[in-house]
């Protein structure tokens, strides 16, 4: 149903790199929220009147925020999408990550009502201020079984077209719908099982406080996460090696380091590399060369990317008998490690040694040892290079 949907709605619906295509999954989804939710209210708000069921009433006012959650999804879609502008010259695409994060923040509240209300009904049964007993309405539980059924399908569609684009706004919303889909559950459960067995006991306000409190923290671990790309991640490991891949691929590059891609929403990523090429390469043709590249980042991941060109010494005899010893060395510690922009040169009748090494963030602590087992491992080879400049990069 979510394929139909979606192939009805969205056209060119493959390409979802692509920020117009994602910007239409986005809206679908956010009409879709708004429509289901505004149906629920009105529903359940007439349910609750003619049954005189506060519960149901109080929440339809769930299903009204939930609607406000839509509204930010379907809002976000649109904006993020809007050009680059002289105040916003990256565009606007974060929008999303806040609008994630405002959805996390709803859902930290729901989870937070309902364990307020829950406790606080639970403690005047429990202190005898309240009369209680559970009744069976079969008619209620069976317009509550109607409800999940909506919230799941709510919560497939945003699962689905979240991953489909890689949205962080409707994976968020998709766990809202499936945690209101869960609570109606365990209430109609409970319930079932409190009338048969417990009619005296309170167990769809224990059962409740349970959700409440992994409502709670599943909205405080996506509030990380939204504030996490709000502040700025590292890309995946696919696009690195996607882009990688075209760079490697082309005739006269030699290696490609210093990949950096700049983060400014999900549809919004920039890049920057340095590529080696020949010490001795035309520039004309190695200009071209790196146009090329350019264009089909651009073209295939939808990433503008700015390229620096390296030139390097190939045919050197002691370059390459100094990049074999570095190898060779860094094979040997437990991280992998790689380095680039090698090069000696002539520093006071000597020969200075420099390079860039890269070690993993998580293996800095290390650091210093790499830097003295490789500094040694370069004077044993030649004792003219005693002068030896490693600069530390992370990865």
């Amino acid at each position: 149903m979510n394929k139909l949907i979606f192939k009805k709605f969205v056209s060119h619906n493959k390409d979802t790199s692509d920020p117009k295509v994602r910007s239409k999954y986005g809206a679908l989804a956010g009409v879709l929220g708004i429509v289901c939710n505004t149906i629920l209210f009105l529903v359940k708000v007439i349910v609750g009147i003619l049954t005189v069921n506060s519960a149901i009433i109080s929440d339809a006012f769930n299903n009204l925020s939930d609607m406000g959650s839509s509204v930010v999804s379907f809002l976000s879609s649109k904006l993020a999408n809007k050009k680059p502008d002289r105040e916003h010259p990256f565009g606007h695409a974060r929008l999303e990550y806040v609008a994630t994060f405002i959805v996390s923040f709803l859902i930290v509240f729901m989870g937070l009502e309902i364990i307020i209300n829950s406790s606080i009904h639970l403690s005047d049964i429990l202190q005898d201020k309240k009369e209680f007993e559970i009744q069976l309405n079969y008619t209620l539980l069976g317009i509550l079984g109607i409800f999940v059924f909506v919230k799941i399908w709510m919560a497939t569609y945003n699962f689905y077209f979240g991953r489909m684009i890689k949205s962080s706004i409707l994976k968020a919303t998709a766990l809202d719908s499936l945690y209101d889909a869960i609570l109606s559950f365990l209430i109609i459960i409970s319930t079932i099982i409190g009338a048969t067995y417990f009619p005296k006991f309170p167990i769809t306000d224990c059962l409740s406080i349970v959700v409440g409190i992994f409502i709670f923290v599943s909205g405080i671990k996506m509030m990380i996460n939204a504030i996490s790309d709000l502040l700025g991640r590292p890309a995946s490991k696919e696009v690195i090696e996607s882009i990688k891949k075209i760079i490697v691929s082309k005739e006269g590059i030699y290696g490609v380091h210093d990949l950096i891609v700049h983060d400014y929403g999900p549809s919004r990523k920039m890049a920057s590399a340095h590529v080696e090429v020949k010490e001795d390469a035309n520039v004309v043709s190695i200009h071209q060369i790196v146009d090329e590249i350019e264009k089909e980042v651009l073209e295939k991941l939808h990433i503008p990317l700015v390229l620096h060109i390296d030139p390097i010494d190939i045919t050197s005899k002691k370059i390459n008998e100094l990049r074999e010893t570095i190898t060779e060395t860094i094979n040997t510690f437990k991280h992998e490690l790689t380095f680039h922009d090698l090069r000696i040169i002539s520093h006071n009748g000597q020969q200075k040694v420099i390079f860039d090494l890269v070690v993993p963030f998580e293996d800095s602590v290390e650091e210093n040892k790499y830097v003295e087992k490789l500094k040694s491992s370069i004077s044993q080879l030649n004792p003219f290079y005693q002068n030896i400049e490693i600069n530390i990069d992370h990865d």
